[in-house]
């Protein structure tokens, strides 16, 4: 028999803490003494519950948007400057600068270093971390993530056609840049009157899709309650069962970690400063688990598409087959989460949600109805016996 009343308990503190979580940051950037509040209470949270606990600092940008801003920004100078002066050296910055433009685009789009992060403003972020030993001999560790983020609340996250406007926008200022490069690089050669053209329409653009995605920088912050509160609540929910049923061969490190908004820099932070501690380890992020039923990623990832690690896919499936009351099902993700950091990285890793699977509005997602109010329990407690099940099954194949 399931014990679903030991789950619904653990769904209630998973609720508290995202009350108190949406009271401690409310709209506040990245880096600021807030975000460490909030790290801090899910680091005192796990001392309180007997588990050694940290917060781990590391550098990060502070916003998700500002390197898109940059990069469309160098390609669109790139073409002003072509525009005014049409000498060679000005055709030559202005390929050089859309070239800049692609290069960082594709490389923050695929969270790898690229010019921009060099240039633009860090902070100190923080992630909180746990450990709760195994009970006997320790055979393998999982890692629980949930982050700690702060959303705005553009336009375009109000629903799935807007949601798919802004990337479009986006891809569409992307080949512009290319467009942009390679019209100039062959201006250099030969004053061809059709590279002109592709030239003057690239730039037009480029133009649009700085405006879209400036104003996304620019614009405020959302409560954030299922983004910041849902998945790190739910984790200090299952480190509190944990404390009271350890795993028999299972070392589990519970991490909140500040890190989705500007781009996974707190997961992969985590997984590079304990690189040898963490490289057989089975890293199962929760990222916003309160809005629909519960489900696992097949893939991960923004740009490129990760594949999650097989045999936790294996695990999960079978949880999802044996658990048909949880309603758990699997689906290819829409953008990224903490696990796309350590999947990039090489480690193993599977992510879990809980997202209405048709509009994107019905999540509140970057909006400002992205309140406490909108939290489901139920969702909270399905998520939390899918999650204690696949670390059971874990700890048995130990």
């Amino acid at each position: 028999m399931t014990d679903t009343t030991g789950a619904q308990t653990y769904a209630q503190a998973a609720l508290r803490h995202i009350r108190r979580l949406a009271k401690i940051t409310g709209p506040q950037e990245s880096t600021t003494p807030k975000k460490r509040q909030a790290a801090e209470y899910a680091r005192d949270i796990l001392r309180s519950l007997g588990i050694e606990a940290r917060l781990e600092p590391f550098r990060s940008i502070r916003s998700t948007y500002a390197p898109i801003v940059v990069a469309f920004a160098a390609a669109f100078l790139g073409s002003i400057l072509y525009s005014f002066m049409h000498s060679p050296i000005a055709t030559l910055l202005a390929a050089v600068l859309n070239g800049l433009g692609v290069w960082g685009t594709l490389a923050e789009l695929n969270f790898s270093a690229n010019w921009i992060r060099r240039i633009l403003p860090a902070g100190i972020r923080q992630n909180g971390v746990g450990v709760v030993p195994a009970k006997e001999e320790t055979r393998r560790r999982v890692v629980l993530m949930g982050h700690l983020a702060i959303r705005r609340t553009p336009v375009f996250y109000s629903s799935t056609f807007w949601h798919k406007m802004f990337v479009a926008v986006v891809g569409i200022t992307l080949v512009s840049m290319l467009a942009g490069a390679l019209a100039y690089a062959l201006l250099l050669l030969a004053d061809w009157a059709w590279l002109h053209w592709i030239a003057g329409l690239a730039s037009a653009v480029q133009v649009f899709g700085l405006v879209i995605s400036l104003r996304a920088a620019l614009i405020g912050f959302g409560p954030s309650a299922s983004a910041d509160g849902s998945g790190a609540a739910s984790v200090l929910a299952l480190g509190q069962r944990l404390t009271h049923e350890p795993l028999r061969h299972t070392e589990v490190w519970l991490v909140a970690d500040d890190s989705d908004e500007p781009g996974c820099y707190g997961a992969a932070a985590l997984a590079e400063t304990h690189a040898d501690e963490l490289r057989d380890a089975y890293f199962v992020a929760l990222d916003i688990v309160n809005a629909g039923d519960p489900a696992f990623l097949v893939k991960d990832g923004l740009l490129r598409k990760y594949p999650v690690d097989p045999e936790l896919l294996a695990i999960g499936r079978e949880v999802a087959a044996e658990r048909p009351e949880l309603r758990v099902s699997e689906h290819v993700g829409i953008a990224y989460t903490d696990a796309t950091a350590v999947l990039k990285l090489g480690f193993r890793g599977l992510t879990i949600d809980a997202l209405p699977r048709k509009k994107t509005g019905a999540l509140h997602w970057r909006q400002m109805a992205d309140a406490v109010d909108k939290i489901e329990p139920d969702r909270l407690q399905r998520v939390h016996e899918f999650a204690w099940e696949l670390l059971q099954r874990l700890d048995q194949a130990a």
